[in-house]
């Protein structure tokens, strides 16, 4: 069949790519945002704050300077200079993303001259007016690095203007430039995003890792023990894929829960709570993602995909089927059972699925310092279809059924669902209706429109351990000729925090 849309299914139908078709990734996602202030999945670098901070001080101290052009071309040439030096000094930025508006500035040096007036126009190196200030405005106004309101910035109440200012020796002057040789930028390192000879690095420490926790104490008490916290496994493991390592260590090694560094932090117990939440919501996104994307080809009847994943699930009762899983804590500890061989074997489906009931095991058995990071029926009684205690309820109502039967039912559930959600996304627009999905269902009939995502939903340790990385706390070193695999260790920056 093709996988054109069909013929009930105009070109211009009103349909657009969605995102977060079950919308299960609200609660983790929000709890996240709560232990980690200040830090989100789009500003992995810890020198963007201070440039920032440098160019507020800039244009209030220099009246004539027009702000949203001199930010945009100190964006152009702190891009251009970070990219030079990576080139020529990668071990620097090992494990670092590449700069902001990399792939315009870096096609642009080709000729070996920076255009800046031409890559700092409007829509050019970043198509948002004010460069890539949005993703860490809200950040920095936090931090208390800047004030923000319209097009104009101005220094905050943490902002250094002097330390900034000799931190950035030398970039207004370029920026002013419309045109500058490459070879001119090379002698100024000290202004790479890297933070290898920023001088406004222990500045930038103290601000976004206050030792002292005095004023907006909850605040600054979450992010520095969330870093305190990931200083040390870093330490005590060495990792390569930070979040997907240090997340097993946390819940299930046992070293974690008896360290003494570790042991002291109070955000320790949310976090675990969180982990859990993030493998449960990442096998309804994964399990989704499976359904549309491999069990569907071109317009498929809604009972033949209610039975793929049955198909894939042996002929027994739920119970029995249940009782074969291990389980999710163990004489009341956590155990990283979704990773136990017997699950890790599974086809795709099934182990999503599997992944679920492990999940949903864990209601009423965690500590209560870990179990409102989990879930909360208070906070998410409006969305509480699909939470681990509504699927426990679920499940444990059909015991008795076929397995097979409950997946039928389950998948069912799921394609309900997602056409309630994008409805509810759905908006008038420009004189039509218009919906995010990727998923129509019609006249019994499922169609897919573009293929989902899945994954987990981001910690941002990833992006946090970039800041620290920039700010000399962390680095990313190459493996060796054995064979052993990049990773991450600790600095004594790091160490002294």
């Amino acid at each position: 069949m093709s996988s054109e849309a069909p013929r009930w299914s105009g070109r211009d139908d009103g349909l657009y790519t969605g995102r977060f078709p079950l919308a299960v990734e609200g609660y983790p996602m929000r709890r996240v945002e709560e232990l980690l202030p200040g830090v989100t999945t789009v500003t992995p670098h810890a020198r963007y704050y201070s440039l920032h901070a440098y160019v507020a001080t800039a244009v209030s101290t220099h009246k004539d300077l027009n702000p949203v052009d001199t930010l945009r071309r100190c964006e152009v040439v702190f891009g251009a200079i970070s990219i030079q030096h990576a080139r020529r000094f990668p071990d620097q930025h090992r494990g670092m993303s590449q700069a902001h508006g990399h792939d315009i500035i870096s096609a642009s040096m080709r000729d070996g001259e920076l255009n800046v007036s031409a890559l700092a126009a409007s829509g050019s190196y970043a198509q948002a007016s004010r460069g890539f200030l949005g993703p860490y405005l809200a950040s920095e106004r936090l931090l208390g690095l800047i004030t923000s309101g319209g097009e104009l910035m101005a220094p905050g109440p943490k902002s250094d203007e002097r330390g900034l200012k000799l931190a950035f020796e030398g970039l207004l002057d370029l920026a002013k430039m419309d045109s500058i040789p490459c070879s001119i930028l090379e002698g100024y390192s000290s202004l790479c995003l890297c933070g290898q000879h920023a001088l406004e690095r222990s500045w930038l420490r103290s601000i976004m890792f206050p030792s002292q926790l005095l004023e907006d104490v909850a605040t600054h008490s979450r992010r520095t023990q969330t870093a305190l916290m990931l200083c040390r496994l870093i330490e005590m493991y060495e990792p390569d894929n930070l979040s997907l390592e240090l997340s097993r260590k946390l819940i299930a090694d046992s070293r974690t829960y008896g360290d003494d560094q570790l042991r002291h932090l109070e955000i320790l117990p949310a976090w675990r709570g969180v982990v859990l939440r993030r493998w449960y919501t990442w096998a309804w996104r994964d399990l989704w993602r499976w359904l549309v994307n491999e069990q569907m080809t071109g317009a498929v009847p809604i009972a033949q995909l209610q039975r793929a994943l049955s198909e894939h699930l042996p002929d027994q009762k739920l119970s029995s089927f249940r009782k074969e899983l291990p389980e999710g804590v163990e004489a009341g500890r956590l155990v990283d059972a979704e990773y136990a061989p017997a699950i890790d074997s599974l086809k795709t489906g099934p182990k999503n699925l599997a992944w679920l009931m492990i999940g949903a095991g864990r209601v009423g058995q965690l500590s209560d310092h870990v179990a409102p990071y989990f879930e909360s029926t208070e906070r998410e009684r409006r969305n509480y279809e699909l939470t681990p205690s509504w699927l426990r309820d679920f499940l444990n109502q059909r015991n008795d059924h076929s397995v097979r039967d409950v997946a039928f039912e389950l998948t069912g559930v799921l394609l309900a669902r997602s056409q309630r959600v994008a409805m509810s996304k759905s908006s008038f627009t420009n004189g039509r209706w218009r919906v995010p999905t990727r998923l129509t269902v019609r006249d019994g009939y499922a169609f897919r429109e573009s293929n989902e995502g899945g994954g987990p939903v981001s910690l941002r340790w990833d992006q946090l351990t970039q800041v620290m990385s920039g700010l000399g706390m962390v680095r990313r070193v190459a493996g060796d000729t054995r064979g052993a695999a990049e990773r991450w260790t600790l600095t004594r920056n790091g160490r002294d925090q």
